[in-house]
């Protein structure tokens, strides 16, 4: 029997026109890549679809002043 663990969904709405992505015909999948979670979404409504990645950590060169 699989364990119950209260997991929560960080990403909820369609970031197109906002409508919740729980609903039963929307599709929203967590996967990871290495140490970064990423969801792959497609929104029943406006039937946008993409995949947004939440990233732990960036590392961006310094910027050169002028």
């Amino acid at each position: 029997m699989a364990e119950k663990n209260n997991y929560e969904m960080k990403l909820k709405y369609c970031p197109n026109c906002g409508e919740s992505l729980l609903k039963p015909n929307s599709l929203l999948n967590e996967y990871w890549i290495s140490e970064d979670t990423a969801y792959f979404c497609w929104c029943e409504v406006c039937s946008w679809r993409g995949e947004i990645i939440e990233i732990k950590r960036v590392t961006a060169p310094e910027l050169a002043t002028s």
